[in-house]
């Protein structure tokens, strides 16, 4: 591990649910529902990066599209032949800026120093458990913040403490102690406890060991004041701090920097964090596990954000606590940004770094099932997860009986098992108490009167209209598709219905809802792109499934 020593200008080289319908297919956009080739250009909104299409004559229909003068940049042909390219962008909405897919640097936070147009005030939240000495520190540190202290304030939430933890006499911010009694709790209750106490417009997560640079919150900040959905995360080096002081750290950081506390001692970088960062370029490059860079030493939402994502979970293992609320976070549409002015110094050495092996062993089988992803889930044919990858949602309204099953079972039967069917009909359903008895003891499936708004905390939402057909192959093929990560919708479309079936990435659902003004499927074109294609193309259609096929083979 690559170590250096710390001078006096060493902070030079930092680098930078309700009742709602699911609204994925066009009727729910206040549009007439169309199957692709009724598609009109209105109703296309064919102005958005990525946005591809299998319309028998597409290459005609763009031409007539230019011919009217609208702005068919971005669209590319099934067949793959591109017209015009666009990079990732920011988009105005009338709401808020959004961010499209991860691409942070899309966005223009103001100089760290210059003064907010539209400030936030942040509550620091510290889990903290027998480490007076360390909290100490870390209080002095935050009693420098460039973040204007009239919008600042801490909440220490002290984990069974003994003795119980006291706050100093002289911190120039409001703080309180709230103190969590009983035991075996662990890091995730005490900061989801300390994030429902909170008043601020964001919550920022700092361990009780973490020594904050000057500009530390405020870097934090700048990002919230511009999008709803930052999920921000600061930066560390690992320093032993043995005879630092309080008041030795809060001169430092007011003569320049934290850095100066520490001079001449040796530090370590974050090292499998700056590994992942090189990786993905910084976090920039779309990938479906960016939420493994987020961790809770340093991390920062908007307090209604966190309410939304559900916050930290209370597991008790330790290693998990962090990854999970990184997934749950992106999952929700969260833009994860590394901001590396939000530097500080961890105390001491990270305790994954000596016993990495022995808490990865205790932590698998909890991750395999809360984080839907392969890199933590066995493929088990058959196995049910707490948290199915592909959450599918059949609104089946006043459909008869034997046309859902048909569907619905074609799902089950699929290749691809890593799911939950969520049924959704209404009560005066004539028929709705067949539904109960066919389905109500299948754990993989739910019946409900009120859909979801998204698949969430699944990763993959699919909407699929009632009548629809599916091969033993089709979902897999679907998924596999989507996981490519080139659009955050595929629209499938089925000759005979009237909604095409959607996949959508739940994350780019999540953040279409926050930002859309009114048309979300123009939103998450824009956001994500969209990909049109045809059922055949993946084997979904209307006469035949799945399901057909009995146990002895033959079609039943």
């Amino acid at each position: 591990m690559a170590r250096r020593t710390v001078t006096e200008s060493a902070t030079s080289r930092i680098r930078l649910h309700g009742a709602s319908p699911l609204l994925i297919s066009p009727a729910n956009n206040s549009e007439k529902s169309t199957t692709v080739s009724q598609l009109r250009p209105e109703a296309r909104s064919i102005s958005v990066s990525s946005l591809v299409m299998s319309i028998p004559n597409a290459a005609k229909l763009v031409s007539a599209f230019r011919s009217r003068g609208d702005d068919t940049r971005g669209v590319s042909l099934e067949s793959g032949t591109v017209l015009e390219s666009k990079e990732s962008h920011m988009v105005m909405t009338a709401r808020r800026t959004a961010a499209a897919r991860n691409d942070w640097r899309s966005l223009s936070p103001r100089a760290v120093g210059e003064p907010a147009a539209d400030p936030v005030s942040v509550t620091v939240v510290i889990p903290a458990h027998d480490c007076q000495g360390e909290l100490d520190l870390a209080l002095a540190a935050l009693a420098e913040q460039s973040h204007p202290k009239d919008l600042l304030d801490i909440v220490v939430v002290d984990d069974r403490s003994e003795p119980a933890l006291v706050l100093p006499g002289d911190l120039p911010v409001p703080a309180r102690v709230i103190r969590v009694e009983g035991g075996g709790h662990g890091s995730g209750h005490a900061r989801d406890v300390g994030a429902r106490a909170a008043t601020g417009d964001v919550v920022l997560f700092l361990d009780a060991d973490i020594i904050a640079d000057r500009h530390h919150v405020e870097a934090h900040a700048r990002w919230h004041e511009l999008i709803d959905d930052a999920v921000v995360l600061g930066f560390r080096d690992f320093v032993d701090v043995k005879g630092v002081t309080p008041s030795q750290v809060r001169a430092a950081i007011a003569d320049g920097g934290v850095a100066r506390a520490v001079a001449g001692r040796a530090t370590e970088p974050h090292m499998w964090i700056e590994q992942l960062l090189d990786k993905t370029d910084d976090l920039v490059q779309d990938r479906e596990d960016l939420w493994r860079a987020v961790v809770g030493a340093s991390v920062s939402t908007r307090r209604l954000f966190y309410q939304e994502m559900g916050g930290f979970p209370h597991f008790p293992r330790r290693g998990i606590v962090d990854t999970e609320f990184g997934y749950r976070c992106f999952t929700a549409g969260g833009v994860v940004i590394p901001e590396r002015m939000a530097y500080s110094l961890h105390q001491g050495q990270r305790s994954f770094a000596s016993r990495g092996n022995e808490i990865a062993r205790l932590r698998a089988p909890l991750i395999a099932n809360h984080i839907a992803h392969p890199r933590y889930r066995p493929s088990v044919r058959g196995r049910q997860w707490a948290v199915p990858y592909l959450h599918v949602i059949v609104p089946s309204g006043m459909a008869d009986f034997v046309t859902t099953q048909r569907t619905v079972d074609d799902l089950l039967a699929n290749d691809f098992d890593d799911l939950t069917v969520g049924i959704v009909g209404v009560a005066d359903n004539p028929e709705w108490d067949l539904f109960v008895d066919y389905w109500q003891y299948d754990g993989r499936v739910r019946l409900l009167l009120d859909a979801p708004r998204t698949g969430f905390p699944s990763p993959t939402t699919m909407l699929v209209p009632v009548g629809a057909r599916f091969g033993p192959e089709a979902v897999g093929r679907l998924v596999t598709r989507l996981r490519a990560w080139t659009h955050g919708l595929i629209s499938v479309s089925v000759t005979g219905l009237e909604s095409p079936v959607e996949l959508w990435a739940t994350r780019a659902l999540s953040r279409s809802l926050r930002s859309s003004d009114g048309n979300l499927r123009d939103t998450a074109r824009n956001l994500f792109g969209e990909v049109w294609s045809a059922g055949s193309d993946f084997g979904v259609g209307l006469d035949a499934g799945a399901s057909d096929v009995g146990r002895s083979g033959k079609r039943r």
